[in-house]
């Protein structure tokens, strides 16, 4: 886990839902990336003194999230990796749940599960949908869209040696982890399971450079198809700095991204205002269109595989 400017209340609560799992054998390694947050500091000691399984590690100077996740990573120990953000909370019984899974999917190196999306004050806000368990449908699946929730990861610790940790891809450097464990021969799973309440800030990666993540998440399917078509990438993580972000679209795509977030809300309780707000989201936004296209193309997707199964 990383931690950079989170509210003090959600580290405390993310750093105990770890210690609190029912799994009790486990290491929880901690970077803070802000070394003159002495308030995160103290609060991420005072776990330490009451837990020895907490591994601390504070960087001399900012050096962002991947550069502290690579960091993190040389620390480990354990056979199994799990990753967690310094504002989610994990269920109790996460670990020992995606434990029993890779058990008995040996095959298997690298699991997903399902999040409860919260607000910011801890309110549910919706569920994220079933997510495709076939490695043949996870595969194609991420094609279109990147639907395993980072803070859910669960994966052997081979899975790191194979693709030699994240590389710098500011706001899709978990895609491109994800797509290059599968060009690397790591089998994805997923489980339908609940594991982890997901906070939705009003700021965050996510959301300030939302234009930047799609078209930055478009360069790393594009590198994981040449590396499938060509046996290497035409394009490389140093294009990216190619990609010019129109800030006026960014913000027409950001406000129009918020619509279609909106939306969920009222999956059940107005269906017309639900299709108003994604309807006029569309409008909005060119960008919209196309992360929507992808958005639909991973529905037909899984709903063409569970017909084909049955």
């Amino acid at each position: 886990m990383s931690v950079y400017n989170e509210k003090e209340k959600w580290l405390m609560e993310a750093i105990e839902s770890i210690l609190n799992q029912s799994y009790r054998s486990l290491e929880f390694i901690i970077i803070l990336d802000n070394p003159d947050n002495k308030k995160l500091e103290n609060i991420i000691k005072f776990y330490n003194k009451k837990d020895a399984r907490i591994r601390f590690f504070k960087n001399e100077k900012n050096i962002g999230l991947v550069r502290s996740l690579n960091k993190a990573l040389t620390y480990v120990k354990g056979d199994f990796i799990a990753r967690m953000d310094a504002d989610d909370i994990s269920l109790v019984s996460r670990i020992d749940k995606q434990i029993e899974y890779l058990g008995s999917h040996l095959d298997v190196d690298f699991m997903g599960a399902r999040c409860i999306n919260i607000d910011e004050d801890g309110k549910e806000l919706y569920r994220d949908e079933i997510m495709p368990v076939d490695m043949k449908l996870i595969k194609s699946c991420l094609l279109n869209v990147d639907f395993i929730n980072h803070p859910t990861w669960f994966f052997r610790k081979e899975c790191i040696d194979k693709n030699e940790g994240y590389r710098e891809i500011t706001c899709a450097e978990d895609y491109d982890f994800l797509l290059r464990l599968i060009t690397n021969g790591c089998k994805l799973g997923n489980t339908n399971e609940f594991l982890v309440r997901y906070r939705i800030r009003k700021s965050g990666i996510s959301k300030s450079n939302s234009l930047q993540q799609l078209l930055y998440s478009k360069h790393v399917v594009k590198m994981y198809k040449d590396r499938v078509k060509y046996g290497h990438e035409n394009e490389t993580v140093e294009d990216l700095k190619n990609i010019k972000i129109n800030m006026h679209e960014e913000k027409k795509y950001s406000l129009a991204l918020d619509g279609l977030t909106k939306s969920k809300l009222y999956k059940k309780k107005n269906q017309i205002y639900r299709i108003y707000l994604i309807l006029t989201s569309c409008m909005r936004s060119k960008y919209l269109r196309i992360l929507l296209t992808d958005i639909i193309f991973h529905k037909v997707k899984k709903v063409m595989y569970i017909k084909k199964a049955n």
